[in-house]
């Protein structure tokens, strides 16, 4: 019955079109924002930094991967996100201010509810030297998979923080529940 419980309660907040098409949203423009893009829209504006430098920013080629991504992931969902608002509902708004390359959202999810097993460190990067700690995966801690692994690492999201760990840290076998 547990097991049930928690699934169905997952099921009930798993993230839904439009959730998913505002974290895209945001994910894609934090990527100009680092970038030092000017937003000329209302809800840009209200959402990042007004410290900015150019209408024509240079991305990495990551962040134009993952800006790629997402406006594929947008297409596909048909998302239709009100620029003129000044008001965005991401989930991830404040949750990766200390991560340096940003995820690309996938369109699945799965938790892992109770993690039982040693610490994990969540990284700012993927195996990069100047990568550092985010957070720490601790023990009964509900862990989050909805991004695309890359390299060897994916990119997970607990109640403390958010970073990326290696692919494999957290598995089933590690977990009460493991849904989705």
């Amino acid at each position: 019955m547990r097991t049930f419980f928690l699934t169905a309660a997952l099921i009930c907040t798993a993230g839904t079109a439009s959730a998913l098409c505002e974290d895209a949203w945001y994910l894609r423009n934090l990527a100009f924002d680092r970038a030092g893009y000017c937003f000329g829209s209302s809800l840009g504006k209200s959402v990042f930094s007004a410290d900015c430098s150019t209408k024509s920013p240079r991305l990495t080629d990551w962040d134009q991967r993952m800006v790629s991504a997402h406006k594929k992931l947008e297409a596909r969902y048909s998302c239709k996100i009100n620029t003129k608002d000044r008001r965005l509902a991401a989930s991830l708004i404040g949750k990766l201010e200390d991560v340096d390359l940003l995820p690309t959202l996938s369109e699945f999810e799965s938790s892992c509810v109770g993690y039982t097993g040693a610490p994990v460190t969540m990284t700012s990067g993927i195996g990069m030297r100047d990568s550092y700690p985010t957070g720490i995966i601790a023990s009964g801690e509900t862990v989050h998979f909805r991004f695309e692994p890359w390299g060897g690492f994916e990119f997970v999201e607990t109640d403390s923080g958010a970073g990326w760990v290696p692919e494999g840290s957290i598995t089933p076998n590690t977990c009460e529940v493991f849904a989705g």
